[in-house]
């Protein structure tokens, strides 16, 4: 992003937030001046619908709660104000979210956000109503994409808590609340159907949900039922021009300077179905006595088509003379535009598909033993599945050609210079193949019993207890990315086929027509492998593509896995944990104001146990070793076929976590809090596995004597400890109105513990050959960082307006946070890599939203904006830290309520086409310094919706 867009982001989010106050106090001052409202003249009930009344839920929850938490709501059946669960979150303050489906590799953008960050954490806890819910994917939190919005109710965002809640989120913890059949005294019925269509993928895609509620009374008491069912279909098409990493190069005058290892383009056509069932019985047999069975079961099915372009460096063509002389730099020596002589194309298609599925299914029971005592019980089950596929087939040009970009305006520009052959099949050979393999799959059993008693004694009102077990086991299968060469490559191989000798079926001509929505000239036709050829598995990639294997390689697909013996990833972790905690609420007078709160501790102990193996890929070298061979040899000796031996691995720890919230009401309008607790964040599941992967390289001079070599290894660690931290909170809440409300929180967090990779020594002896490897695990560090900063947030709807304004009303929000001395998981012990920030945190981030709602009319526009931050120390294939600038997307809603029964509306995302700009750090011993990686353009997408409810 340009200095000037960053300074109007910014300028806009202060100026908007500079005139809450204002707004606010002239709120105050007419609400003094005003007389009384008279009470209506008859029985008639106001009902306050639309985004009053999801304004006033929201509020109504974050000023009443006992700990610091911010909500949405959908008042309506099905209805969050945004078309997915991330969009609406990223509307609370110090909430951001990642648009990527992966921080690992985001140059690949979905119709949803790939993960949710609270106060620049990712450590963030998901839950289904206060209970434990994760993805198989991750085994740990939620993927966002699974669980549709429509059966949701309302979203929790739990900022700092209480001894009560569930241990595991230092970010915070995000509770998604189903609906449940008691929640109405009536009968209801209600659905939501919309098409989608994006302006760049062009598709229509329809959604549908619906639900039934009732409640009866019966000779056995009070019975209740809902069920509630959704099916969503979205896509998302994804434009992109991007370069590589920087190789530092010499200019013929001598001077220093950054040229990019590739370029080219890509596009991603990406399609989602999912379905999900939400279940629920009540019965209450007595007013003493309830018991709620819930079901739910959320399936998702990610399948997208990628055709990716890219000119290569594979025989230094980029930093020649010819090619550097035609080049411009910025003032730093980075590259601006140039063109590149004599190019290599290489054109891949890649086919994507997951299977995703979560089920829960849960008991609780509460009993009302007398007026004093409540014991309360829960019995929960969750399963979940995910299988990934990756299928990819490359092509190469004979024919090279001269290519040129130009990344120094707001859009960059990509072509190849004419005449060239790219539209020419039997200019194309088959390069390559690959493909990857993922089937994870975990289950947990949970099971708590809390109580709570009535003291009501004084300052002492209540004293709640409860003690929670979980017992958890999650198996992963990953292979690696199994490339292999088939005919040529530029850099040698074998007799090239090409694309014109397997005939048609097998390849396509793409024109890449409206090309980032027409705002940048298509860069050119080529020639792809059909894609066909990959999205039908890979058993029927291999029968197509087996006959131009003539290197001698022979690639073979992935089929299974199979105990170890092929290098593919087999893990399998089983973590049990016990808590019980203590809370006391308490509350009295202090000269004329009301304070309580609660105080509380919650001890948890985590035990994991971990089983799977030591793996030695064969060597490989390209000539055999004639001289010094006694490493070489004893390698060779020592890998014996890949599988080595068993490994396994166990850890025990326990965690005291304190916690106190304290609220003082100086009225009923105003009120602060202050918070303090211990949280904890357990390590992802994939660093606590114990497989370990080791290699070999070696170096041998012309004549084949050993000159150089390394044994090295990967793995995981099973003694991994929780990341600690200690967090507090400072609020100023003022409630001038039943939809009006300005708040400002003060957050600090004193992190310790962080997990880093290291490197250390490891011995192994196999076949009779033992071995020294340096393999890299993660370690707990003994580096002290902080996370602290500010969020402030106003909304309110302005009623002392004249008609028709005084429908108007505004939300919007601010958070600015600073960070100091964080690690991050990919950064290396002792290595710049520590001078970089926190992955995921923005600095600075805001929300302004104006709205409508007046004669039926529900209006609403909003703009999401935060600042640059840091995606991954280590992209995919860049290996280097990659980093998203600064990014704003404005989107918007307008409903009509024809009557009591229906409304219809239009939802837009994305409404000024913003580019997503992607940044890279050019060396990795000065991370900080950034060059431009890439743009991004996704879809705006338009959504007609109709909603019902009898």
């Amino acid at each position: 992003m340009t200095t000037t867009k960053k300074k109007l982001g910014l300028l806009m989010g202060t100026a908007s937030m500079a005139v809450l106050s204002t707004l606010a106090l002239g709120t105050f001052a007419y609400a003094q001046d005003a007389a009384p409202a008279a009470a209506p003249a008859d029985d008639t009930v106001i009902i306050v619908t639309g985004q009053r009344a999801q304004l006033k839920s929201a509020q109504k929850i974050k000023k009443d709660s006992d700990v610091i938490v911010d909500s949405v709501t959908a008042v309506d059946i099905g209805a969050l104000p945004d078309r997915s669960v991330a969009d609406a979150l990223q509307r609370i303050s110090g909430v951001t979210i990642q648009r990527a489906a992966e921080a690992n590799d985001p140059i690949r953008m979905t119709a949803e956000a790939g993960g949710v960050e609270i106060r620049g954490l990712a450590w963030v806890r998901s839950e289904t109503n206060g209970r434990d819910i994760f993805s198989a994917k991750n085994g740990r939190g939620l993927s966002w994409g699974d669980v549709s919005s429509d059966l949701l109710a309302g979203v929790d965002v739990y900022k700092n808590p209480s001894a009560d809640m569930i241990e595991g989120g230092i970010g915070g913890t995000v509770n998604l609340r189903t609906r449940l059949p008691f929640d109405s005294k009536k009968p209801v019925i209600a659905f939501t159907a919309d098409a989608t269509q994006g302006d760049l993928q062009k598709k229509n895609h329809y959604s549908l949900s619906a639900l039934y509620s009732n409640r009866w009374n019966t000779s056995i008491g009070e019975v209740g039922a809902l069920l509630n069912y959704s099916l969503v279909s979205e896509g998302n098409m994804t434009n992109v021009i991007a370069v590589d990493r920087y190789n530092a190069a010499t200019t013929a005058g001598g001077d220093s300077v950054l040229v990019p290892n590739t370029m080219g383009w890509r596009t991603i056509d990406w399609n989602q179905k999912r379905t999900a069932i939400n279940g629920a019985l009540q019965w209450r047999p007595s007013d003493d006595l309830e018991f709620t069975l819930s079901v739910l079961d959320a399936k998702a099915e990610p399948k997208n088509t990628e055709y990716n372009v890219g000119f290569y460096n594979d025989s230094g063509e980029f930093t020649s003379v010819d090619s550097m002389a035609t080049y411009q730099y910025d003032a730093n020596g980075a590259f601006k535009s140039g063109t590149v002589k004599n190019a290599g194309i290489t054109s891949n298609t890649r086919y994507g598909e997951d299977h995703n599925e979560t089920t829960d299914v849960s008991l609780h029971a509460r009993w009302n033993v007398n007026d004093k005592l409540t014991l309360a019980g829960d019995v929960q089950y969750v399963r979940s599945m995910a299988t990934v596929l990756s299928n990819t087939a490359f092509l190469q040009i004979a024919n090279k050609v001269d290519a040129s970009i130009d990344i120094s305006g707001d859009l960059p520009v990509i072509g190849i210079s004419e005449p060239n052959t790219t539209t020419d099949a039997s200019t194309y050979w088959w390069a390559a193949a690959m493909d990857h393999i993922e089937k994870n799959h975990g289950n947990e059993l949970a099971a708590r019993i809390d109580g709570e008693y009535q003291i009501d004694s004084g300052w002492l009102k209540s004293f709640k207890f409860g003690v929670r077990s979980t017992d958890k086991d999650y198996i992963t299968r990953q292979s690696t990315y199994n490339w292999s060469l088939l005919s040529h490559q530029y850099w040698g191989g074998g007799t090239p086929v090409y694309t014109s000798d397997t005939g048609s079926g097998t390849y396509e001509l793409r024109d890449f027509s409206n090309f980032m929505n027409g705002d940048v000239p298509v860069p050119g036709s080529v020639i792809f492998p059909e894609a066909s050829v990959v999205n039908q598995g890979t058993a029927h990639t291999y029968d197509l593509l087996k006959a131009t294997e003539t290197a001698g390689w022979g690639w073979s697909p992935l089929t299974d896995f199979t105990g170890g013996t092929n290098g593919n990833g087999l893990n399998s972790q089983n973590e049990k944990t016990t808590a019980a905690y203590v809370n006391l609420k308490f509350g009295g007078d202090v000269d004329g104001h009301v304070l309580d709160g609660n105080v509380g501790v919650r001890v948890v102990k985590t035990q994991v146990d971990g089983q799977s193996y030591i793996y030695m890929a064969a060597p490989t070298t390209a000539q055999p070793c004639t001289a010094n061979c006694d490493v070489y040899n004893n390698v060779f000796a020592f890998a014996n076929g890949g599988f080595l031996q068993n490994y396994s691995g166990s850890n025990e720890y326990t965690n005291t976590l304190p916690s106190l919230n304290v609220r003082l009401k100086w009225n009923d309008q105003l009120q602060f809090r202050f918070a303090a607790s211990k949280g904890i964040v357990r390590p992802d599941l994939a660093w606590l596995s114990p497989y370990t992967s080791l290699g070999s390289s070696f170096t041998l001079d012309t004549g084949g004597a050993l000159t150089a070599y390394t044994l090295t290894g990967t793995g995981g660690n099973p003694n991994l400890k929780p990341i600690e931290a200690n967090q507090y909170d400072l609020t100023a809440e003022w409630y001038f109105a039943p939809t009006g409300s300005l708040t400002l929180d003060l957050f600090k967090k004193d992190l310790s513990n962080y997990i880093y990779n290291g490197t250390q020594t490891e011995t192994y002896t196999n076949n009779g050959v033992t071995l020294d490897f340096a393999v890299a695990r993660r370690f707990n560090g003994t580096v002290d960082g902080k996370v602290d900063g500010f969020e402030v947030a106003y909304q309110q709807f302005y009623d002392f307006l004249p008609a028709p304004f005084n429908g108007l009303g505004m939300q919007a929000n601010y958070t600015h946070i600073d960070s100091s001395g964080g690690r991050n998981s990919g950064s290396v012990d002792g290595s710049a890599l520590n001078a970089l920030p926190l992955e995921g945190m923005s600095p600075d981030s805001y929300n302004v939203a104006l709205m409508y709602e007046k004669y039926g009319i529900s209006a609403r526009l909003a703009y999401n904006w935060r600042s640059k931050y840091l995606y991954t120390t280590s992209a995919a294939n860049v290996n280097r830290p990659l980093w998203a600038d600064d990014y704003g997307q404005l989107d918007g809603s307008i409903f009509y309520t024809i009557n009591p029964n229906y409304k219809i509306g239009v939802q837009a995302v994305n409404l000024t086409h913003s580019t997503t700009t992607q940044l890279v750090s050019s060396d990795l011993t000065a991370p900080l310094e950034t060059q431009w990686y890439s743009a991004i353009k996704t879809d705006r997408r338009i959504s007609v919706v109709l909603r019902g409810l009898f």
